[in-house]
């Protein structure tokens, strides 16, 4: 093999720094290293052991069919051999994109790169190859070799993994983290030490640990860390108070700190970690006068507005808010009645936050929201099953609600099914979930409020008499704003503070003609349209005074207040249903729909006019 590239088997190469031996072409077969020749036309000379090991191709195969480049790639790619015979060095980064060069010259080149062998092995190789040339400059082979560095290359990456996690720990950490020796020189000095302390790390490393600390605290520093031992069994040394920490501006603040040590070669390493007291005790004390402060907040708030935001200047509606404070202790069912708008959830969690119950959740439903056929299993649950669409079991509101509250608005809305069902659970705590037979039990304290005559409804047959008997244990009747002129003047204000503060508008005020136009108006939307009103006129105010010239100047006349409740809330409901359908051109949904303006939900709107007939001229379905 030699002597086809003009040397004798006694005179090996010199730039293989081979000695002179007998019988060099079996010394190259002895080599750990991997190694085959190509002579200037590519065609391989000498395939060692090594080389047949790693790639599984034998010498003789290679030999006679030049195969070295699929021994080492599936794709057939050149070596490093190949490109140094052909002067294309320039294309390395092309067939090794990932490698790594290490040495490059004209006629010696290594990388050390992955390797994917056909076999689909893959390993981290050192691959050198070296061009041999006789005195005149004449190339005569390329000589390659490979080491395989898998396993070095896989405890290197474990090894940068490693520092990699214990620097994102120590830098993430809150506490400052100082490590070093006897001789106290900084080792350690994380990004936490960095901000406490006002020093660069670069500037901080070798450093004395205790130039950190106020002098008249270095001595008491030494008399810990002799106290700390590099044992195995050795406690960690903490440092409650004593010590004064010295940053760079010269500032001193008082630490705590944790010092502990491990036996890392002959001299233990000792890691310590800083925290500032002093912003701590701070924190700590705003944290105390926020309480202070929020208890006594939320004392004048119990005081001054015994019923959340359920703002009132008049006297019949101050002696019914005492009685339901009353009723409130109790578990007893209460009804509210009252026109739309006129504050009946409000008043229901106001009797929620003071009942023994507080502690446990009130859960609302809307009857009117609820299509006929899923008002059961929304109040009752159903079994995975039950119906088409039921893929999986559900709790109903009783369940959801046991040991609170639950508020059932619109209750007149409920079918006549359901209300038996209703009855059932109210008067035993029992019911079963839709296509379940397992009886269930819930203790829920159940507040029901309507904007129907609920009597008038037993005797159209639409109610059930005995559930109306058993929820109207303590009826409460909340009065319209028409029936409260005086209380007009305290909302519209308060609603004005609020909606020019979320705004950001300057303080507002009321002309005396806006506020007696206020005074004037019907209200058939109760509290709500009020609220809706100042809103809208917040939005389109232009100066310190606001205006509000979109209202009626009259009272509605006298006989439809007159009229029976039920009769002139359907009536003034109606009205104010198409009203708003008209002004919003029977847009139902949406930002500019009409549901949002009544604040309803969409179906229920739609339930509504379905009720009273109510089509628009152009699509039903809007």
């Amino acid at each position: 093999m030699l002597a086809a590239i003009g040397m004798t088997t006694s005179d090996p190469p010199p730039s293989l720094g081979i000695p002179t031996l007998p019988r060099t072409d079996l010394l190259l077969d002895q080599l750990p290293e991997a190694l085959f020749i190509l002579d200037p036309r590519h065609r391989v000379l000498f395939w060692n052991r090594a080389c047949a090991q790693m790639t599984g191709l034998g010498a003789e195969e290679v030999t006679q069919t030049n195969r070295h480049r699929e021994a080492f790639s599936s794709e057939r790619l050149p070596t490093l051999a190949d490109l140094l015979l052909d002067r294309e060095l320039e294309r390395i980064p092309e067939f090794y994109p990932a490698g790594i060069l290490t040495r490059f010259s004209a006629d010696n080149i290594r990388i050390d790169h992955w390797c994917s062998f056909p076999s689909g092995e893959r390993r981290y190789l050192a691959t050198q190859a070296t061009l041999l040339s006789d005195p005149s400059g004449v190339i005569l082979a390329a000589v390659q070799t490979h080491r395989d560095r898998t396993v070095p290359r896989f405890s290197e990456e474990r090894l940068a993994e490693s520092e990699a996690r214990l620097t994102a720990v120590l830098g993430s950490s809150m506490d400052a983290l100082f490590s070093f020796r006897r001789d106290l020189r900084l080792e350690l000095f994380n990004r936490a030490a960095e901000r406490l302390f006002g020093v660069a790390r670069a500037d901080a490393l070798g450093r004395r640990a205790d130039s950190f600390l106020s002098p008249r605290s270095r001595r008491l520093f030494a008399r810990f860390l002799s106290l700390c031992r590099p044992e195995p069994d050795a406690d960690a040394v903490w440092i409650p108070e004593g010590l004064n920490g010295l940053r760079e501006s010269g500032e001193e603040f008082p630490l705590e700190a944790t010092l502990t040590a491990s036996r890392v070669g002959e001299d233990p390493l000792f890691t310590l970690s800083i925290r500032d007291v002093g912003a701590l005790r701070q924190a700590q004390r705003a944290i105390l006068r926020l309480r202070l402060e929020k208890d006594y907040l939320d004392e004048r708030l119990r005081q001054e507005q015994d019923f959340g935001e359920f703002l009132t200047d008049s006297s019949s509606v101050r002696e019914l808010l005492r009685e339901v404070e009353q009723v409130a202790l109790t578990d007893t069912t209460v009804l509210l009645q009252g026109e739309t708008g006129t504050g009946k959830e409000l008043l229901a969690r106001a009797i929620h936050q003071k009942s023994r119950r507080n502690d446990s959740i009130l859960v609302s439903v809307n009857c009117a929201a609820l299509p006929p056929e899923l008002v059961e299993s929304e109040l009752f649950g159903h079994e995975k099953g039950a119906f088409t669409g039921a893929i999986q079991e559900r709790k109903g509101r009783f369940e959801l609600a046991d040991q609170g509250t639950l508020f059932l608005d619109e209750i007149g809305e409920l079918p006549l099914s359901t209300q038996a069902k209703l009855l059932r659970v109210l008067q035993g705590g029992e019911f079963e979930r839709v296509g379940g037979s397992r009886t269930l039990r819930a203790d829920v304290r159940l507040v029901a409020a309507t904007n129907r005559c609920l009597e008038q409804e037993v005797r159209a047959g639409r109610f059930r008499s005995d559930l109306f008997y058993r929820i109207h244990v303590f009826p409460v009747r909340i009065p319209a704003l028409r029936e409260r002129p005086r209380d007009i003047p305290l909302l519209a204000a308060s609603f004005l503070r609020r909606f020019a503060a979320k705004m950001g508008k300057p303080a507002l005020a009321f002309s005396s003609e806006t506020m007696e136009r206020l005074r004037a108006y019907a209200w058939p939307g109760n509290v709500r349209e009020l609220q809706n009103v100042i809103e809208r006129a917040v939005i389109l105010s232009r100066g310190p005074l606001v205006e509000i010239d979109f209202l009626p100047v009259a009272l509605p006349p006298t006989s439809t207040l007159l009229a029976p409740l039920p009769d002139r809330l359907e009536e003034i409901e109606q009205g104010q249903i198409l009203e708003a359908l008209k002004q919003c051109r029977w847009r139902i949904s949406g930002p500019q729909g009409a549901a949002m303006r009544l604040g309803l939900h969409p179906n229920t709107l739609r339930f509504r006019m379905k009720k009273f007939g109510l089509l628009s001229p152009h699509s039903s379905s809007k």
